[in-house]
């Protein structure tokens, strides 16, 4: 019936973003602890200077991945005023742990104080901070893998229509040279075709002339003869 009685507030507690005023201040506990594998964690709970508050009841909570309750008592576990020590740490132990405190005497009986909670952490710090290291250096080699990636695609890409371009206008330059030296070996063809006719027709006019002198040569003998 106890537990029943202490559960509705921690439950109001969490569910809020805050308690009232005075339960915020006047148990105090701090934020963070980091523990290493089976060491001893003592987590504090003080009543603030400034609250009149006398013969508290503490309660402690735990409040952990998809579940919160009221935490139960081992051998591990040592419950002293205003403390809560645990034994032989391990995984299991991290959560966060409430403490929450009850006026046993007075008017304010029924409205107890609840803490803002101690964060337990039970591992290795430097291994922690090592493996989240070790993660961001994977995540930065692999965006820098990736960005080489896509610019040696660029560049791979960007090569090959550069080099394209080059064997196009290479070819094309071949092909002009090739024309214009097929053109000058046709012209040198036709210039010796032409030369070779103008040779052929004077020969042949220098034998026209000489058969026609022989025949006046021959010709003016048959005259003088006659006469």
């Amino acid at each position: 019936m106890k537990l029943l009685f202490w559960l509705p507030f921690l439950l109001v507690h969490l569910a809020r973003t805050g308690s009232t005023q005075k339960s915020e201040s006047c148990l105090l506990q701090p934020k963070v602890m980091w523990n290493k594998l089976g060491q001893t964690a003592v987590l504090s709970c003080k009543v603030n200077k400034n609250c009149s508050a006398a013969d508290l009841q503490f309660k402690w909570f735990v409040v952990k991945e998809g579940s919160h309750e009221h935490l139960k008592l081992t051998e591990r576990h040592s419950l002293n005023i205003e403390s809560l020590q645990i034994r032989s740490l391990n995984v299991s132990d991290t959560g966060i742990y409430l403490c929450a405190a009850k006026e046993t005497k007075g008017a304010q009986c029924c409205l107890p104080f609840v803490g803002e909670g101690t964060a337990l952490i039970v591992g290795e710090r430097a291994k922690l901070r090592e493996r989240n290291l070790l993660l961001w250096l994977s995540f930065t080699l692999l965006a820098i893998y990736s960005l080489a990636l896509v610019a040696l695609i660029i560049l791979r890409k960007h090569g090959c229509n550069l080099t394209f371009s080059k064997k196009t206008s290479k070819t094309q330059t071949d092909t002009l040279r090739n024309k214009t030296q097929f053109r000058d070996v046709l012209q040198e063809l036709h210039s010796r075709r032409n030369l070779n006719k103008r040779k052929q027709s004077t020969s042949r006019n220098g034998t026209q002339v000489e058969a026609v002198s022989v025949d006046v040569n021959i010709s003016t003998d048959d005259i003088y003869q006659n006469v």
